[in-house]
């Protein structure tokens, strides 16, 4: 039980996270790296600590930009980078210590403050570098869209609500993946 005493948590993960990618190096691997930052309560490690000018939020976000360049680092380090999909994203908008960049809601609120989050997608020599996609799309779209590069069918047992991105990702003239849904919002926000 770590209680109030975290400092080491996301040190720790860093660590898990580069251990794993040492056992797996040799085969195709899937590792989901979820952090504690930037989550309330914020404990930065001592190398964070009083870094930046916001705060203990500001050494958070810091300590989680740490901790993927030290995962990135293991990738290339290891020559894994060219043949990795690096995926980072988020579950949910900021709380309040968070910039939503002027668009209205936070955390746990249904509008798009609350909802629009960050999605950085990476792979060297397959997708364009430094491109920016404004087709909006859900965090359920990884799952198809890993399986398609993985070589793997979705599975037939279940409906899969996610949409295959790697098109969109590529930066190919695609519809949006859920166009019918978009426009259902579209007409609802008439409404509200």
């Amino acid at each position: 039980d770590l209680g109030l005493e975290q400092e080491q948590v996301s040190a720790d993960f860093t660590r898990a996270a580069v251990a794993f990618i040492d056992r797996n190096r040799e085969r195709p691997f899937f590792l989901y790296f979820a952090t504690k930052d930037v989550h309330q309560p914020f404990f930065p490690g001592a190398r964070f600590r009083g870094r930046s000018a916001a705060g203990r939020y500001g050494d958070a976000a810091e300590e989680l930009d740490g901790s993927v360049g030290e995962v990135l680092r293991a990738l290339d380090e290891r020559g894994l980078r060219e043949r990795t999909l690096v995926i980072f994203t988020s579950d949910n908008g900021p709380w309040y210590q968070g910039s939503t960049r002027g668009l209205r809601g936070r955390k746990g609120m249904c509008w798009e403050g609350g909802q629009r989050v960050p999605l950085i997608v990476s792979l060297p020599g397959r997708l364009p570098s430094g491109a920016t996609i404004a087709t909006p799309a859900m965090n359920i779209d990884l799952f198809p869209t890993i399986l398609h590069l993985a070589g793997l069918e979705l599975p037939d047992d279940r409906t899969i609500d996610g949409r295959d991105l790697w098109s969109v990702m590529r930066g190919e003239p695609a519809p949006p993946p859920h166009e019918a849904l978009l426009q259902t919002k579209k007409h609802l926000a008439l409404y509200v």
